[in-house]
């Protein structure tokens, strides 16, 4: 049997207001023996909303991190955590969307913060203004309504959160309505998928302690790339190794890649 996690029987506060403690909870206890709870008072949409009602000011790993120590600091624990969630064009916008999960974990008695994330493609639709209850239910049904909440905005303002037709029906009976996806996690399910993923990722890692210092959170922290080519042997921009580094200290330890010879398509000099 391992040794106990260093973060057995603690409780970790989660900087949320919307329900992501379901999706981390189950890894924290499984992996960690710790807890998960949830902030009540923590205002996480001043940092920024999907909906641009309020500018995103921060990257989004210090925008994590400033959650992550709020939670901590609303609770009173001595670890938060928290994740910021960014979609963008992929394949020059002609593609799906591009989805990066990154989520931040403070421990302040050690002083340190992990990060760990997840970049996926996932489709989202494409706002549009509906102006009939045809074109209103085609939009519905082709994000995934109800399970998939949507924004509307009209000349009244802004309403998020909606998940029945009858509310979107009501606002097309005063005029056009332009709908888009809720991507908040409550309302998004592909995106609670995502966070309950990151969730034993980023859980197996807080387990792996640091062969220097014996600090938890060991994991990948960059590559090597230079992978030489299978037909000429001159490095390639491909990755050699993954670099697993700790959280406080300088150790790092690298990891070779399984592939031991990169494509020559892949080779400046035998396909320039």
């Amino acid at each position: 049997m391992g040794a106990p996690s260093p973060f057995d029987g603690t409780t970790v506060a989660i900087g949320t207001v919307h329900g992501k403690e379901a999706a981390f909870a189950p890894a924290f206890r499984r992996w960690l023996g710790a807890w998960v709870a949830p902030t009540v008072a923590l205002d996480t949409d001043a940092l920024g909303t999907f909906t641009r009602d309020v500018p995103r000011l921060l990257t989004p790993e210090e925008a994590a991190t400033a959650k992550a120590r709020g939670a901590a600091a609303e609770l009173g624990t001595a670890t938060g955590l928290a994740t910021e969630a960014s979609y963008s064009p992929a394949l020059g916008g002609f593609g799906p969307m591009v989805h990066e999960e990154l989520a931040v974990f403070v421990d302040l008695e050690r002083d340190v913060r992990v990060r760990h994330g997840i970049r996926e493609y996932v489709h989202v639709a494409p706002p549009r203004v509906v102006r009939t209850e045809s074109e209103a239910r085609r939009y519905l049904q082709r994000v995934g309504f109800p399970a998939q909440g949507v924004v509307a905005h009209t000349d009244e303002g802004m309403r998020k959160g909606i998940q029945d037709a009858a509310t979107v029906l009501a606002l097309l009976s005063r005029g056009p309505v332009e709908l888009e996806p809720d991507l908040r996690a409550h309302m998004n399910p592909e995106r609670r998928r995502t966070l309950r993923r990151l969730s034993w990722l980023l859980a197996a890692r807080l387990t792996r302690v640091c062969p220097g210092c014996a600090c938890p959170g060991f994991g990948p922290v960059g590559v090597v790339r230079g992978l030489p080519c299978g037909a000429c042997g001159n490095a390639t921009s491909q990755v050699r190794f993954d670099v697993d580094g700790c959280p406080r200290c300088p150790e790092q330890r690298k990891r070779r890649r399984p592939v031991e010879a990169a494509d020559p398509a892949a080779c400046d000099a035998c396909n320039p």
